[in-house]
């Protein structure tokens, strides 16, 4: 697999800022961003210093498993989604679903931003938005963490608290900007505005605890 980019990672449990830090990243002019992009899409951007990717952890990515055609058959068995075309969601996930693992990105020398938030604010989210389960939200947030903590041993990882990212705004992201080596930018700062599925004016401080 090769690569004129170097590759960036966004990783964190679903609902802990993933998809907003993304957008903000995104809004660099060094930095191609896909969003849960599960292919091997992101190995095919090129002209930017870095090509990015942001993905759920547990659910989407894991450190060394892949999916497969099994894996896939046994998480609609297992959720019950048993129509020809599936469009349920998948409120449980015995087998990730993107082809590159952590360690494939490892492999290739990328740099990866991982992302955490209160689990009580995530579990309360998870239970809200998606319908878990507290027990089912409660599993997927502890083996998230399970798999960060293995990640930041990563001589090339960044850690990235939620709280921090929403009421020390510009100062996170100057500090992920070096990191990156690479010049902090002000349109980073409009990228709540970009978020795809939940855009805003400006940030909401009250989604965290300060």
């Amino acid at each position: 697999m090769n690569n004129i980019s170097q590759l960036l990672l966004i990783v964190g449990a679903q609902r802990s800022g993933t998809t907003l830090l993304a957008a903000m990243l995104g809004g660099h002019s060094e930095i191609n961003m896909l969003i849960e992009s599960t292919n091997k899409d992101v190995l095919k951007l090129a002209g930017k210093k870095y090509s990015g990717n942001k993905l759920v952890c547990w659910r989407q990515i894991r450190m060394h498993q892949r999916p497969s055609k099994f894996g896939h058959l046994m998480n609609r068995i297992f959720n019950l989604d048993l129509t020809i075309k599936s469009s349920k969601f998948h409120k449980n996930k015995l087998y990730p679903t993107s082809k590159l693992t952590v360690q494939d990105y490892i492999n290739q020398g990328a740099k990866i931003i991982t992302i955490i938030r209160d689990e009580d604010e995530v579990i309360s989210s998870m239970m809200k938005r998606v319908k878990m389960n507290v027990s089912q939200a409660k599993n997927e947030y502890v083996r998230t963490i399970e798999m960060i903590s293995e990640i930041d041993k990563y001589q090339h990882s960044y850690h990235v608290k939620f709280s921090d990212l929403i009421h020390n705004t510009e100062v996170t992201l100057r500090n992920i900007c070096n990191f990156l080596e690479i010049n902090f930018e002000e349109r980073m700062l409009q990228g709540v505005e970009y978020n795809i599925f939940y855009p805003h004016k400006e940030i909401l401080k009250e989604k965290s605890k300060s």
